[in-house]
C-alpha cells in the first residue's frame, strides 16, 4: 500500500474548471500501490424483472406447464394461452388437477390442459400461446418443440405453427409425428422442429387440431438456438451481453430471490431446480411478483458461469424468508441443503450428488469456491429479514469448512441505512458483502471511501451497487460516471476491495419491477445503459497493480453560492406510509393520494416519495416553520419538506426513515439525493408530533417534540470535476490511466510520465452531450465507447477530456 496522503491528492476532483483549464497528471511508474485483485469485477444475477423466464432463459412458451396464476395463492389459469374456434362448440378447454381417474404427468405437475375437440380439416381449431410479450420469429431460424400429451380416442392430426398475432401470416408449420394414432395410452413426449420463413418479433405459437376427441397437454416448450448450443440454455444475445463484460465471478441466484417471501417454499430450493424440465415444480417468485419455472436452475447457473469464464459464487439461505424464519436451533435441514448443493457442484462422481451432476451432463466438478452465507440478513432490526445472524453464520461456516476447507466464506453486513457497515463479531470471515444504492453524487464522493479501511481486516465484496436516485428514466450518463468514479476508488484500494458486482442486470421492458437495470430488452431487442458500458470497459482495462497519480489544477474553486434559495416553499410527505398532517392553507398535491379532512391533510396510499407542498411562498433564506404530524400506518415515519423549488429540487427531514430506524436530512438536486446528516430514531404509530424547522442560510435545525434532532449545515456538491487513477500491467508492458469528467466543461489533461517511455497510446472514451442523456431500445448506441489514437510526445501525452465522459488511456511501453 502506498502513501494515502498522496493518494488523496492523486484522486482529488477539480471543481468547476474554467473554460479549457488544463489538468496535469504526474504519473511515476515506479511509485506503486497495491496489487489489483484479478477477481475484482464480476456479475450479480437475480431473477427480477423477468430476467429468467422471458429473459436470458431461452424458453419461448409462457406458462408452459399451466401452473401460472394472477398472484401468489390464487388458482392457476390459462395465462399466456388462448383458443380459437369458428364455433364455441368445436373446442372447450379447461385446467384439470390430478385424480385417480386423470393422473397427471408426474407428482410435481399440479395442472394440465384438457381439450375437447370437434374439428375437421376444413374447420380446424387452435390453441395459441403469446410467449413472453411476443415470440421472436427470425427468418431461417429453427425452433425445437417438445411437449407431453395424452389422447383419449383422438382421431386427427395436430400441427405446430408460428404465426402472426392476427393469424393472417404463417411463418412455420409442421405436422407432429405420431399424434394421430389415437391408440396411445398414458402420457407421451412429442418433438418437432419449426423453421421460420419470415421475421416477426411479435409472433405467436399455435397448435392446430383438425380431428375429434379429447387431448390432455402439459409442459409445452419451444427453444430457439441457445448460447453455446446448450440444451435448456440461454438466449444468445443476452448471454453475449454478459460475456462482453468478461466477468471473473457470477453471484447467484440473488438477492431477495434467495430468501423468498410468505413461505420457505418460495425460497430458492436448489434440488427442486435440477433434472428434466418436466420434473421441476417451479415456484412463486413472490418478492418480484410472478411465478418462475425454475428452468434456469442450479445446474444452469453453474453452466452459465462456466460458459462465461466466471467462477460461481453461490448465496445460500440461512433459514430466513421475507415474513418468517426457522429458529436458530433448528437449522440443520438448511445446512444439509447447502452441503448437498456444494457436493453437486464440487463432489466427485462417486458421491451421491456428484453422480447426479454427471447424469445431468457434467461429470467434471464446477469448482465452486465462493459461498455467501445469507442475503442482507444482518440488519439491526429483526423485522428486516434478520435474526441472530452471527449464530446462523457460524453454524453454516463450521459445517461448510469441515467438508470444504478451501471455501471462501462471505458474510453479511448492514445492507441499508449505513454508509459504513462493519462486521460486529470476532468470528472469522473472508469477505464482507456491502450494498450501496445511492445517487451519482454519493458515489463520486465515495472515491476515497476505502482509503481508511483496516488493511488487516476482512476483504470487502461490494456485492450490490448502483445509482438508484437521480438516474433519469432508464439510466443516464450521470449515473454511469458516478459509478465509474466509485470503481476507480475500489481499484485504488484493491488491497481492501477484492470483488465487486453491479446490480441488478436485466429488465424486460414489459415488466419493470426495479429501475435502473444495466441491460434492457424485449422479445427481439437488447441494449446497454451507459452504466453497462462502464461495467464493460473497466474490467477490460484493469491492470495488475495501482500506480500513483498526482493530479494538479491551477484553478481555484468557484465561490460557493448559498444552497437555500431566496424564494422557496415547504410541505410534507411520506414513504411507504400513511400519515396525517395539520394544514389549514392551500396546497399542491405533487405526488400521492392526499385527502383533506377538515384542518388536516392525510396521505392514504403507501407509495414512495409522496409530496404535498403549501402554496404560499417563503421569501428569504432565514425562516422558521412549525408542523404537526402523525404516522397512521406503514413501514416508516413522516417527512417534512423545505427549500422546495420543484419536484426534483428540494430538501427534506425524514423522521423514521429506513424502516423506522433513522432520522435524516437529505438534499434532492435534479432528482438525485445527497445525505446531509442522519442519526438513529423512530416515530410511534398514532402519536402526534410537533416539528420545528429553523433555516438560516445553509444552517438547518430541526426539533421533534422540543428535542433538538439536527443542528447541521447543507452540503455543497463536491463531485463535479476531474477524477483520475492509474494501474500498470508489467507483463503486457501497459500503463492504463482512467480520467472521469463529471462536470459540464471540457478540459485537457497532460499526462506526464516518469520511468515509462511511451511507444503508442490509445484512448477509449464513453461520452455524452449531457449528464441526463440515456440509451433506449430504439436508440441503443446514443452513448457507447469510441476509440481514438493518441500521439505521445517525449514522455507526455495530451488528452482531450470532454464533459460528462469516462476516458481510459492505454499506453504501451
Amino acid at each position: 500500500m502506498f502513501n494515502k496522503t498522496i493518494l488523496l491528492i492523486a484522486g482529488c476532483a477539480v471543481f468547476a474548471a474554467v473554460g479549457q483549464a488544463q489538468v496535469t497528471l504526474d504519473i511515476d511508474a515506479q511509485q506503486r500501490g497495491p496489487m489489483v485483485s484479478p477477481m475484482l469485477y464480476g456479475i450479480f444475477y437475480e431473477d427480477i424483472n423477468h430476467a429468467a423466464d422471458g429473459g436470458i432463459y431461452a424458453e419461448l412458451i409462457r406458462n408452459r406447464s399451466f401452473e401460472d396464476g394472477p398472484r401468489f395463492g390464487a388458482p392457476a389459469d390459462m395465462q399466456g394461452w388462448s383458443t380459437y374456434a369458428a364455433a364455441p362448440s368445436q373446442l372447450t378447454a379447461r385446467l384439470i388437477q390430478p385424480s385417480k381417474k386423470t393422473p397427471l404427468l408426474n407428482a410435481v405437475q399440479h395442472n394440465a390442459l384438457q381439450l375437447d375437440v370437434k374439428a375437421s380439416p376444413s374447420l380446424p381449431v387452435c390453441l395459441v400461446n403469446e410467449g413472453y410479450w411476443g415470440i421472436n420469429a427470425v427468418q431461417g431460424r429453427s425452433y425445437r418443440l417438445t411437449f407431453w400429451a395424452k389422447t383419449q380416442k383422438y382421431q386427427g392430426t395436430v400441427k405446430a405453427t408460428l404465426c402472426s398475432q392476427d393469424g393472417s401470416q404463417l411463418y412455420a408449420e409442421t405436422v407432429v409425428d405420431g399424434f394421430a394414432a389415437g391408440k396411445a395410452k398414458g402420457w407421451k413426449k412429442y418433438e418437432a422442429t419449426l423453421t421460420a420463413n419470415d421475421n416477426d418479433a411479435q409472433a405467436q405459437f399455435a397448435f392446430v387440431f383438425d380431428g375429434v376427441g379429447q387431448v390432455q397437454i402439459d409442459m409445452v416448450s419451444l427453444f430457439p438456438p441457445t448460447f453455446k448450443n446448450r440444451e435448456n440454455g440461454m438466449r444468445p444475445d443476452l448471454a453475449d451481453m454478459l460475456w462482453q463484460l468478461h466477468p471473473k465471478f457470477m453471484r447467484f441466484p440473488g438477492g431477495c430471490f434467495v430468501e423468498g417471501q410468505e413461505s420457505p417454499d418460495n425460497a430458492f430450493r436448489w434440488e427442486r431446480t435440477i433434472g428434466p424440465i418436466e420434473e421441476r415444480e417451479g415456484h412463486w417468485n413472490v418478492n418480484w411478483g410472478y411465478r418462475t419455472t425454475d428452468g434456469l436452475g442450479f445446474h444452469e447457473y453453474l453452466q452459465l458461469a462456466e460458459d462465461l469464464g466466471a467462477k460461481p459464487l453461490y448465496v445460500v439461505n440461512v433459514g430466513i424468508w421475507h415474513g418468517g424464519m426457522t429458529p436458530c436451533d433448528s437449522l440443520q435441514p438448511w445446512i444439509d441443503e447447502c452441503l448437498n448443493a456444494l457436493e453437486y457442484a464440487n463432489g466427485p462422481v462417486t458421491s451421491k450428488y456428484g453422480a447426479l451432476r454427471a447424469r445431468n451432463g457434467h461429470p467434471e466438478p464446477f469448482d465452486l469456491e465462493y459461498l455467501e452465507i445469507g442475503n442482507e440478513n444482518n440488519q439491526p432490526d429483526p423485522r428486516q429479514q434478520s435474526d441472530h445472524y452471527y449464530e446462523r453464520y457460524e453454524q453454516f461456516r463450521q459445517a461448510v469448512l469441515a467438508r470444504y476447507p478451501q471455501m471462501k466464506i462471505i458474510g453479511n453486513v448492514v445492507a441499508w441505512g449505513d454508509d459504513n457497515p462493519r462486521w460486529n463479531s470476532p468470528l472469522p470471515v473472508d469477505l464482507l458483502d456491502e450494498h450501496y444504492y445511492r445517487s451519482p453524487d454519493w458515489f463520486a464522493a465515495a472515491f476515497h471511501k476505502y482509503d481508511t479501511y483496516d488493511r488487516h481486516g476482512p476483504k470487502v465484496y461490494v456485492g450490490e451497487y448502483a445509482v438508484t436516485n437521480g438516474y433519469g428514466n432508464l439510466g443516464n450518463m450521470n449515473a454511469a460516471l458516478g459509478e465509474a468514479v466509485f470503481m476507480m476508488g475500489m481499484e485504488n484500494n484493491a488491497d481492501v476491495v477484492a470483488l465487486a458486482s453491479y446490480a441488478p442486470i436485466f429488465v424486460n421492458e414489459n415488466d419493470a419491477r426495479w429501475r435502473p437495470d444495466m441491460i434492457r430488452f424485449n422479445s427481439s431487442r437488447v441494449m446497454g445503459t451507459p452504466s453497462y458500458y462502464v461495467q464493460q470497459l473497466m474490467p477490460r482495462h484493469l491492470g495488475t497493480q495501482v500506480v500513483e497519480v498526482v493530479q494538479n489544477n491551477p484553478y481555484k474553486d468557484k465561490a460557493r453560492r448559498p444552497l437555500t434559495p431566496r424564494q422557496s416553499r415547504a410541505g410534507f410527505g411520506t414513504w411507504n406510509t400513511r400519515a396525517t398532517f395539520e394544514a389549514t392553507g392551500d396546497a399542491d398535491f405533487v405526488h400521492g393520494d392526499w385527502q383533506r379532512e377538515g384542518t388536516t391533510l392525510r396521505q392514504t396510499g403507501r407509495q414512495e416519495a409522496t409530496l404535498c407542498i403549501a402554496k404560499d411562498t417563503i421569501r428569504g433564506d432565514h425562516y422558521t416553520r412549525t408542523f404537526r404530524a402523525r404516522k397512521d400506518e406503514g413501514d416508516e415515519g413522516f417527512i417534512i419538506v423545505f427549500n422546495y423549488i420543484d419536484e426534483k429540487n428540494y430538501c427534506w427531514v425524514n423522521f423514521g426513515g429506513w424502516n423506522n430506524t433513522q432520522h435524516a436530512i437529505e438534499q434532492i438536486s435534479n432528482g438525485g439525493k445527497l445525505l446531509t446528516d442522519s442519526r438513529p430514531g423512530r416515530v410511534e404509530t398514532g402519536q402526534w408530533y410537533d416539528v420545528t424547522l429553523q433555516v438560516a442560510g445553509d444552517s438547518v435545525k430541526a426539533w421533534l417534540n422540543n428535542e433538538l434532532v439536527f443542528n447541521t449545515v447543507l452540503k455543497h456538491d463536491v463531485t463535479k470535476g476531474i477524477f483520475s487513477s492509474a494501474t500498470i500491467d508489467d507483463a503486457a508492458g501497459e500503463l492504463i490511466v482512467k480520467v472521469v469528467n463529471t462536470g459540464d466543461a471540457a478540459t485537457t489533461a497532460r499526462l506526464n510520465l516518469r520511468h515509462f517511455t511511451p511507444r503508442s497510446a490509445r484512448v477509449v472514451r464513453l461520452a455524452a452531450n449531457d449528464g441526463m442523456e440515456e440509451n433506449t431500445l430504439l436508440s441503443p448506441t446514443t452513448i457507447h465507447p469510441i476509440g481514438q489514437l493518441l500521439s505521445p510526445k517525449d514522455d507526455s501525452i495530451l488528452l482531450h477530456v470532454p464533459p460528462y465522459s469516462l476516458n481510459i488511456v492505454k499506453i504501451e511501453k
